[in-house]
């Protein structure tokens, strides 16, 4: 229980790695809320699987790209939580397109949710951290797309890789507060793979992709969630700033 009675918040977060994240969290002792752009059964399942680890839960419904919704979402948690210790930036947008080919339209949304929302979520949540003068931990979700290019993932990849110059900005301004800031990069993911069932075996992910992950197994939304959770944890009070890739080696190879 390394983080028990502390009071965490995940965005994007009703199913796969935000499911993953959220479970990993309550688990370790937190009362976690979490967020998404709608409401629809998957909300319902991630509520129930919180409760059933004993832990306090609510769902908030927000869109993280808009400021007065962002505002709303934060102060809403505090309400119920008394407090915000942990803030996990997890929202998922992507359209892959050949560089030619992107409009103006994708372009905006993608950075909307996979930065400005991040932005906006992170200042927002370290104001209140600031204000409980408790400190905090702030950890989003970037991609190995941050640090590695594919075809037709320039929106994608240009978002993810602004995410990790963001976490080191706010890892240098906010340390005064208290307040930790790091990132963590998934790979190649599993994201169907169920919450406390063993881990994938070593050889199972499909031989195309053994090039790629020296593993050669994919990741998990569990996988993340102990990151995120070793992350936010006293155990790693002394690390800031850092992009953690939870890859299985990918970015070790070389290989695109």
């Amino acid at each position: 229980m390394l983080l028990s009675g502390k009071k965490a918040l995940v965005t994007g977060a009703r199913r796969n790695i935000g499911r993953g994240i959220v479970q990993a969290l309550a688990e370790a002792g937190c009362d976690v809320g979490f967020n998404d752009l709608e409401a629809d059964q998957d909300v319902d399942e991630t509520l129930r699987l919180v409760e059933s680890a004993g832990r306090k839960t609510a769902f908030f419904e927000a869109d993280i790209s808009n400021a007065s919704d962002v505002s709303g979402m934060i102060d809403e948690f505090v309400k119920r939580f008394g407090s915000i210790d942990i803030l996990v930036n997890n929202p998922y947008y992507g359209e892959g397109r050949p560089f030619l080919d992107i409009t103006e339209e994708i372009w905006d949304k993608t950075l909307d949710v996979c930065l400005k929302g991040f932005f906006l979520c992170s200042q927002t949540a370290a104001k209140e951290m600031v204000r409980q003068g408790t400190g905090g931990s702030i950890v989003s979700i970037s991609s190995v797309h941050a640090d590695r290019t594919w075809l037709n993932d320039t929106c994608y990849g240009t978002a993810k890789a602004a995410i990790l110059r963001l976490t080191m900005s706010m890892a240098c301004e906010l340390a005064a507060h208290n307040i930790r800031c790091n990132a963590v990069l998934p790979g190649y993911m599993d994201t169907s793979h169920t919450f406390g069932s063993p881990a994938p075996e070593h050889g199972s992910a499909p031989e195309k992709t053994h090039g790629y992950i020296p593993t050669r197994r994919y990741g998990t939304p569990e996988d993340i969630g102990r990151a995120v959770t070793f992350l936010s944890s006293p155990h790693a009070a002394n690390i800031n700033g850092v992009a953690l890739p939870v890859d299985g080696g990918l970015l070790t190879t070389g290989v695109t």
